[in-house]
């Protein structure tokens, strides 16, 4: 997976508890195969979506897993997760050559 391909999937990652989800989980050992000091800011970045992924999916599960969450993601966590989003994209684009 390259970082255009990570970059892109990005797009939709905030539509929803599930996309951000489906996203944090895609991403999580991209960066294994890299130097040691871009795998320690990867990871850190990447430990910081999982915790917002983490939370969400517990707070859904816990409201009885149902199939219309939006405004509970939108309201609580959508904003925080555009955060960690963002701070690993910059990471991302450190991507080494």
């Amino acid at each position: 997976m390259s970082r255009e391909y990570i970059e892109k999937s990005s797009e939709t990652a905030l539509n929803g508890v599930f996309s951000f989800a489906k996203f944090v989980a895609e991403t999580e050992f991209l960066a294994d195969m890299m130097c040691i000091e871009f795998q320690e800011q990867y990871h850190r970045a990447w430990f910081e979506m999982e915790l917002v992924n983490s939370l969400a999916l517990a707070d859904w599960e816990q409201d009885g897993s149902p199939r219309e969450w939006d405004k509970i993601w939108n309201e609580r966590y959508k904003e925080e997760a555009k955060e960690t989003l963002g701070e690993f994209l910059e990471v991302v684009k450190k991507w080494p050559i």
